[in-house]
């Protein structure tokens, strides 16, 4: 049998598909022995701890099975195991996400009452600047989640705490490629906007209270969006 170069940012899944595919097509057969692990992740061109990940995930399927001092080893799988199998890298990613939204609706809800308790008269034009652009010009979904990141990186630099900022940004790009899907899902982007607004409004009046509860809806929201996707 073969094995293909991982070339994927996600590495862990290309493994996971190609051992599925080795064993609907036979190639990998019940109680077939895995080559060890060190071999294999020279023939995926991996770390061992991504591939450690991938074996994680096809023994919680029942798909291999693990044997203390004797390898991993083809399990009898039955067929809509394997159909089962082809979502788990989508549910396992959405769980993560999940978890980093729930992060986001500790601080970003405080980031969101701090900035409305002390914003400058600069630090709200800058955020009301970023809806704008997002409002006057029709732009890609691609460009979209650019501009939703800018909104959300001008409310953290109005705390004037750079580990807010830094905070804000990493979730961000973490969540980059959902944030885009989401775009696509009819009507968000005009429900986006008026969350948008609503947190920009309770900003200007230095409404600690609703900045938090319009910075909390809108994270919920998000995350109902994410569901769905």
């Amino acid at each position: 049998m073969k094995f293909r170069k991982i070339t994927s940012v996600r590495l862990y899944e290309n493994v996971i598909e190609q051992i599925m595919d080795l064993i609907k097509s036979n190639e990998l057969k019940p109680g077939d022995k895995l080559p060890p692990e060190r071999e294999l992740a020279e023939k995926f061109s991996i770390s061992r701890g991504s591939l450690r990940e991938a074996f994680r995930v096809l023994e919680s399927k029942g798909l291999i099975k693990s044997k203390p001092g004797g390898g991993r080893f083809i399990r009898e799988v039955k067929k809509e195991a394997l159909i089962d199998t082809e979502n788990v890298i989508l549910n396992l990613e959405k769980s993560s996400i999940l978890e980093l939204l729930e992060a986001r609706e500790t601080f970003e809800v405080r980031i969101a009452e701090i900035v409305a308790q002390k914003a400058t008269i600069e630090d709200i034009e800058l955020i009301e600047k970023t809806l704008c652009r997002i409002d006057k010009v029709e732009i890609s979904d691609d460009n979209k989640t650019e501009s939703d990141t800018d909104f959300h990186l001008a409310i953290a630099r109005a705390s004037h705490n750079f580990v807010f900022i830094n905070i804000i940004k990493l979730h961000l790009d973490l969540l980059k490629e959902t944030r885009e899907r989401t775009q696509k899902i009819p009507g968000r982007q005009e429900k986006q906007r008026q969350e948008h607004q609503a947190i920009l409004q309770a900003i200007k009046k230095h409404d600690c209270k609703k900045a938090g509860e319009s910075m909390l809806k809108h994270l919920r929201n998000v995350k109902e969006a994410i569901i769905k996707v």
